[in-house]
């Protein structure tokens, strides 16, 4: 029996042979060629070689052979080698790196166990906030015993790289990645706290990236030849220029950032295309914290908020968010149907109240904290100023059956909302898909106001502009602020930009808390610090450990001149009390006795002049005119 097979089944066919095929050759997964490799093995064994002679000099310190300076110029040695091979060591062992190799020297919780299991500050970062301070001599034995921990760690790691696969494309991503690095974590003296000697390793950082990458210029063909030598330059401008200006508080940090951080960032994308690689979009259908096609630090897109939440994109994304603001300022959702999120989340004050501590839902009454703004609030992977909600979605519960707040329950909202027909009727239209039980339910309810927070995202303010260059100019002493922010007055190694919290880079998965030791009423004769446990006390059964004691989330500043009075208790009235109280050095540089305190205690000895160019930098910070009051109907 013979078959026949029409014309246009065979063109189906044939499509479905020759597109895969053509996707392939036009983004190939292709692995890193020999010469790259070896030059990522050889970095790697330097990296060893340099440890083991850290933990040969940190014995022979105890033993008070060599003197300390040797001690710090090996150490200042093991950091540069680290920082040739930094981006691929982050970028395949992240947890590894955090937990014993280059992690803030804090201490902290072990990820893998099921119960509080304490780990003290170890790796590169606590070695250089150790071996540059004045406590040193009398630390010989620890400082020996986290060199022997650290020769430990690398060695698990090294054993894996050796025969680590690795692929062209996720060396773009993590050179893309490590400018990012460089710039918030390396710059700012964020990696560097002791010796503060981060601007000679992003020069070693940028140098090891350089030489990685004229690798794949020379790959180019004719028509990219122009983009290999503008990216080259790009990376020989900003080495020199870290030569050049080599004084940590009087580097022109912006000034590197346009000029060459963020088109370096861009170049590197055109570079991966030109060179039709794939990229992490033809791999996954997962969302990623960071868009890879973003070609500035601060677009306005470089953070993706669909990663932060477990909203799903949809062709009702516009109706949903709708439903959500209609929502937002909706009375019923109280129990006495007088209060509704817009209560103490205002558009006109950056989304919150202008109070010390938001009123509660009785007269009289106040919540037990101030309330935040709601302005790029998705960009966090915990929520609450004690950190108590791990999802997005989850803040509402916590306000519904508060009983200072909403005081309720989700079935009493649902016999309002469904006794309304134009709640069902909008519900319907924007849950269409929900067939077998009610549209109005606890999962479209929370979507529904979780797209519209969604929506509240703002980096279009007058900085973010200049940065771009989408604005010539700015004030001078906005230029001066940001400079201090990121470098002199350490601001910027909390609050990260581009958020300017705590939300930390460069893959900006992680959300952190401080201990600053924040005064109960700042300016009295007799100081004393605000009795609130903060994350120790956010019922999670983890972190209920002493270094999470008086704890609270880093918020962002952006939008910070609206947002006043400030702190978790709303205390500080103005800008000028909350810049006065980190240049002390918070309260144990008022002389309370903090000792798990995360800010330095020294003073910044900021000056009047300084201070107010900070000022100006947060104001410039100010973007909220996409966001206008809803006029329920």
């Amino acid at each position: 029996m013979k078959y026949r097979i029409h014309k246009q089944t065979w063109v189906i066919l044939l499509a479905g042979l020759i597109l895969p095929a053509l996707l392939h050759l036009a983004f190939r997964p292709v692995s890193t060629n020999e010469t790259i490799r070896a030059i990522l093995l050889e970095d790697a064994d330097v990296f060893q070689e340099q440890v083991a002679e850290l933990e040969k000099v940190a014995q022979a310190y105890v033993q008070q052979e060599v003197a300390l300076d040797e001690l710090q110029n090996q150490l200042a040695a093991t950091r540069l080698a680290y920082k040739r091979l930094e981006y691929l060591m982050e970028y395949y062992y992240p947890t590894a790196v955090k937990g014993g190799i280059n992690g803030a020297p804090l201490y902290h919780l072990d990820p893998y166990m099921p119960r509080p299991v304490i780990h003290e500050p170890n790796g590169l970062q606590s070695l250089d906030e150790l071996v540059f301070s004045e406590e040193a001599p009398e630390e010989r034995e620890h400082i020996a015993s986290l060199c022997e921990e650290l020769k430990g760690a690398y060695a698990n790691i090294q054993r894996d790289f050796k025969g680590h696969p690795m692929l062209d494309r996720e060396v773009f991503e993590a050179s893309r990645l490590q400018l990012v690095r460089l710039f918030t974590l390396g710059v700012t003296g964020f990696d560097t706290p002791g010796s503060l000697n981060g601007l000679a390793e992003s020069r070693r950082s940028l140098q090891s990236l350089q030489e990685i990458m004229a690798i794949y210029i020379r790959q180019l063909q004719d028509e990219g030849k122009e983009l290999g030598v503008e990216v080259d330059r790009l990376f020989s401008g900003a080495i020199g220029y870290l030569e050049r200006e080599n004084d940590f508080n009087s580097f022109d940090r912006l000034y590197f950032l346009k000029a060459f951080i963020d088109p370096l960032f861009g170049g590197l994308l055109d570079l991966h295309r030109a060179l039709h690689l794939e990229t992490v979009y033809e791999t996954t259908n997962l969302e990623q914290s960071w868009n890879y096609n973003s070609r500035s630090i601060f677009d306005e897109d470089f953070l993706n908020p669909y990663y932060y939440t477990k909203v799903v994109r949809s062709p009702n994304d516009e109706k949903r968010k709708l439903l959500g603001q209609r929502l937002f300022y909706e009375t019923r959702l109280s129990g006495n149907q007088t209060r509704s999120c817009a209560s103490c989340h205002h558009p006109d004050k950056a989304f919150t109240d202008g109070m010390a501590k938001s009123a509660g839902n009785k007269q009289g009454e106040f919540v037990d904290r101030n309330a935040p703004s709601l302005i790029n609030a998705v960009f966090s992977m915990r929520f609450f100023w004690d950190m108590r909600a791990f999802r997005f979605e989850d803040q509402m519960e916590h306000v519904i059956i508060s009983h200072k707040e909403f005081n309720t329950s989700y079935e009493a909202i649902f016999r309002k909302l469904r006794a309304d027909e134009e709640y069902q009727r909008l519900f319907a239209e924007a849950y269409p898909e929900v067939k077998d039980y009610p549209a109005i339910n606890r999962s479209t309810l929370s979507d529904a106001l979780s797209r519209y927070l969604m929506s509240l995202v703002a980096f279009n303010s007058p900085f973010d502009q200049y940065v771009r260059n989408e604005r010539k100019e700015i004030d001078p002493r906005v230029k001066d602020g940001f400079n201090l922010f990121m470098g002199k007055a350490a601001c910027g190694t909390c609050h990260f930009a581009p958020t300017f919290s705590g939300l930390a880079p460069p893959l900006y998965q992680d959300s952190e808390s401080e201990v600053l030791g924040v005064l109960e009423m700042p300016g009295t004769a007799e100081p004393r610090m605000d009795s609130d446990p903060g994350r120790k006390a956010n019922r999670n059964p983890m972190e209920g450990v002493w270094f999470y004691h008086n704890s609270f989330k880093t918020v962002t500043v952006r939008n910070v001149s609206l947002s006043g009075p400030y702190f978790h208790n709303g205390a500080y009235g103005n800008l000028q009390e909350v810049v006065d109280f980190y240049d002390h050095g918070g309260a144990a540089g008022l002389g309370l006795d903090v000792p798990h305190q995360t800010l330095a205690g020294d003073s910044l000895h900021l000056s009047d002049y300084e201070k107010e160019a900070l000022i100006e930098f947060m104001s410039s910070l100010e973007h909220t005119s996409t966001f206008s009051p809803y006029l329920h109907p």
